[in-house]
């Protein structure tokens, strides 16, 4: 642990007297690097930065220790990091976070630094060359993507490239959504109308769509009344085949847009029952069952894991968790400083069984549930960050945060096969997107490679 640690505070010292140079790699006998610094970036605040890879093409995008959108690219494992300062710089929003698109001819594409704003959007004239970004005014409309917040890339299973954000602010929003042709390299607008709309009374906070074991892109969100978080309530739900086309989960056509009075309600929630948005993962059971796992308040008022699994067509809630004086007030506005989240998937386990997870005060937990009646068979905690990371203590006394890569594919003939990639740095929490009289020193952003 110490020698892990002396060798991320040399490695760190060297970038931090550089002008931007990057420091030597060191690779264990499986090929994994130990820790690679990338670059020093903004602590003032949290905000989410983005790492995608494609067969051995790794791309990262963050914001600079200056606060400008920068991009760093490189060939995984041996080559060198190559970096793109984009025209855009971050203010005190924890709402504003970068992130990555790829389509199937290896196009770059950058959006970010948005909250009710005009889309900031980046597109490479070159595969896989950062250097080659240029800014582009808007993708398929402008008028939709003038009040644009929580913007998100990702493929469906050939790797075609598609686009959502919400257009509108909070307590007043639709979800849109774009598609990319590559071949023709141009955007266009995947539905006439907005594939949720909030009606001007009220908007959806999503999570997917996720392409499941059965072929369906699977969708859930809560629905919000106003800018203040306790005025979520009843978990929403659809799947769709294609994207275009959406169904309820027995299989009966949704017509678009889908509004909160002909959504299928997965959880009946009223306001104030402390589901918080965002936080409505979506994993599978052996059968193929789509289970959203969420927090609410229990009948004591404290805030608890639930598990929310669909058969054939009918939904049924289980409460996972049994903690004492854990409710998280929510009658705020503003990037909520969280005590409870509910943000990983459940996961099938190889015995039938699946496993549900939150993170609550610093401390995960991992719920082993009976495959059938879902029923805690064991509970065990551990950290929220993987072990490996947390090893390279720098110490500065801010919290660290991590980012997974999304790895486009996992091809066995790429060196980068099987292995798990993350992003890791140092930043305070948000401060509900106010600025700080006290900023804090750059901490240095690292890669980190585990088997």
């Amino acid at each position: 642990m110490r020698l892990k640690s002396l060798l991320l505070r040399a490695i760190l010292g060297g970038l931090a007297m550089s002008s931007g140079g990057v420091a030597a790699q060191t690779f264990d006998k499986t090929g994994c690097f130990e820790v690679e610094a990338i670059d020093r970036v903004w602590s003032g605040h949290r905000v989410a930065f983005d790492y995608v890879g494609k067969g051995d093409q790794q791309i990262v995008a963050y914001y600079d220790a200056s606060r400008q959108m920068s991009v760093a690219y490189k060939p995984y494992p041996t080559g060198n990091w190559i970096y793109q300062k984009l025209d855009s710089y971050l203010g005190w929003d924890s709402h504003n976070s970068v992130v990555i698109g790829l389509d199937e001819e290896g196009y770059i594409h950058i959006v970010g630094n948005l909250h009710v704003n005009p889309i900031v959007y980046f597109k490479s004239e070159k595969p896989y060359d950062v250097r080659s970004l240029k800014r582009v005014d808007f993708m398929a409309d402008e008028k939709t993507e003038s009040r644009m917040t929580y913007p998100e890339f990702f493929n469906d299973a050939e790797g075609k490239l598609y686009f959502k954000y919400r257009n509108g602010r909070s307590g007043s929003g639709n979800e849109i959504y774009n598609a990319f042709n590559a071949q023709s390299e141009t955007w266009q607008r995947l539905h006439d109308t907005p594939l949720v709309d909030g009606e001007g009374e009220r908007n959806g906070y999503f999570w997917g769509p996720v392409l499941g074991p059965d072929g369906y892109f699977h969708l859930s969100w809560v629905w919000r009344e106003t800018p203040v978080a306790a005025s979520n309530h009843d978990i929403s739900y659809a799947k769709s085949k294609d994207l275009v086309s959406w169904l309820n989960s027995d299989g009966t056509p949704v017509s678009l847009p889908m509004k909160l009075n002909n959504s299928e309600v997965a959880v009946p929630l009223p306001q104030f029952s402390g589901i918080l948005n965002g936080h409505t993962p979506i994993g599978f059971d052996s059968k193929s069952r789509p289970l959203i796992s969420y927090q609410a308040y229990d009948e004591n008022g404290n805030s608890q894991l639930f598990v929310a699994r669909n058969n054939k067509g009918k939904w049924k809630s289980y409460q996972v968790s049994d903690w004492e004086d854990s409710r998280q007030e929510l009658n705020l506005t503003g990037a909520l400083p969280t005590t409870l989240t509910v943000k990983k998937p459940a996961v099938l386990l190889e015995n039938g069984d699946v496993e549900v997870y939150a993170d609550l005060n610093g401390t995960s937990y991992a719920y082993t549930l009976e495959a059938e009646s879902l029923k805690v068979k064991l509970e065990s905690t551990g950290q929220q960050i993987p072990k490996e990371l947390l090893a390279f203590d720098t110490a500065n006394n801010m919290p660290l945060y991590t980012r997974a890569m999304k790895q486009m594919n996992d091809n066995e003939d790429f060196p980068s096969a099987g292995k798990r990639f993350y992003l890791a740095w140092e930043a305070l929490p948000p401060n509900r997107d106010k600025g700080r009289a006290f900023i804090p020193q750059p901490t240095t952003l690292t890669a980190h490679c585990l088997k």
